[in-house]
């Protein structure tokens, strides 16, 4: 069975829920931060293995509050970058209240998405960090047109400039209407099989035999 809700109402709960969320991320956003340099840091540890010295593993990444910075570890005298984690979370802050708000059959079935969810989410917040990291060496070093090709610093620097657009407003959209398609469009959920096994054979009567006449009472 699809459940509905009217428009209003799922409007309602999500704007509640907004600032609810909102108010309830703020105090954990240095925490969720420290989370997510760890994620990145394991992601680029093996990310970057490279036979070049000059690009194995050269990223050296900290938090500090809600900002995550990195520098090359072979150029320790530039000024190291920071990105401020505010907006690689900001989409958490949306996506949690259009999860919450849509209804699902169950409690079970609704926290089972909200999962999901969250858990494309931060894998893609992890791979929005590891591209802008990435645009920096291939970009801003003094070596990087020596170390990365024409082909590569295009292929990082589009794929950064398109998470950073992408990542606080339609990625969160983009997750809540792909789990909940089905839901959205008005499919019905697809119904069962009918079982292709061949329909059993009825049991065989066992007939009586007839006893032949006996020749000598004829």
């Amino acid at each position: 069975m699809r459940l509905g809700v009217e428009p209003h109402v799922f409007l309602g709960r999500a704007v509640v829920l907004f600032f609810v969320v909102y108010v309830v991320w703020t105090p954990l956003a240095p925490a969720y931060t420290k989370f997510l340099g760890v994620l990145t840091e394991g992601f680029l540890f093996l990310a970057e293995t490279s036979a070049n010295a000059q690009l194995h593993r050269v990223t050296e990444l900290w938090v500090d509050g809600t900002a995550i910075y990195y520098r090359n570890r072979w150029f320790p005298q530039l000024q190291p970058p920071g990105i401020p984690a505010e907006w690689v979370q900001a989409n958490m802050v949306l996506l949690i209240p259009l999860m919450v708000a849509t209804p699902a059959p169950t409690w079970a079935s609704k926290a089972k998405r909200l999962v999901l969810a969250l858990s494309i989410a931060l894998a893609l917040q992890v791979l929005d960090l590891v591209l802008t990291i990435k645009a920096f060496h291939a970009y801003d070093l003094p070596n990087s047109y020596a170390l990365y090709g024409d082909l590569q610093r295009r292929i990082y620097g589009f794929a950064d400039a398109f998470a950073q657009s992408m990542d606080t407003q339609l990625f969160p959209f983009v997750i809540w209407a792909g789990i909940h398609f089905r839901q959205l469009v008005g499919f019905p959920k697809a119904a069962p099989k009918a079982s292709t096994l061949p329909p059993r054979a009825k049991p065989r009567v066992k007939r009586k035999k007839r006893e032949r006449p006996d020749a000598s009472q004829s």
